[in-house]
């Protein structure tokens, strides 16, 4: 929402900008007298919005689901799960694991492509990742409560898809 809120902001200047450009040309100077005075104009908002969206990109990394970055504001994993994804069931190395402490969870398929979900107690999707045969993707997640979540599939994997679902016991 911030990220969208800046952007919407850096519009509204760019357009003021380019409006009041237009209004104080009004024909009175000669195309060859405005190209100069239009082109510094335009170079330095140029700078000034690539400058502002890597600034914005770079501000973004901290929200960004990638591996390195959750480990870098959760915390280093303290427990690795195992998670392989089969036609239809899940199978994890364990199904509790501690609260408050960051878990690394370790996907990968056995078939076809699968969508793993953690679902919070009260139904909330919390977290996903993909599971792929070929392919081991990682996730960091820290629980914030004790409780039974669910895992379940995202990924239409057949006609028992509804039933791939299992129980995580947060402690």
């Amino acid at each position: 929402m911030v990220v969208f809120g800046v952007l919407a902001a850096l519009g509204v200047i760019w357009t003021a900008v380019w409006v009041w450009v237009l209004g104080h040309s009004g024909g009175r100077a000669a195309y060859e007298e405005l190209v100069p005075k239009v082109d510094v104009i335009r170079r330095r908002l140029f700078y000034l919005s690539a400058g502002s969206l890597t600034l914005l990109l770079l501000v973004s990394f901290y929200w960004l689901p990638y591996f390195p970055m959750r480990a870098l504001t959760i915390g280093k994993p303290q427990l690795v799960v195992q998670v392989i994804a089969s036609q239809w069931y899940w199978k994890l190395s364990t199904s509790e694991v501690p609260a408050k402490t960051p878990i690394e969870f370790v996907v990968t398929s056995k078939d076809v492509n699968h969508g793993l979900a953690v679902y919070s107690p009260d139904g909330k999707l919390l977290t996903q990742v993909q599971a792929m045969p070929g392919y081991t993707n990682h996730l960091i997640y820290a629980f914030e409560r004790p409780g039974t979540y669910m895992i379940r599939c995202l990924e239409y994997c057949g006609m028992p898809h509804y039933v791939m679902v299992t129980p995580l016991t947060v402690k």
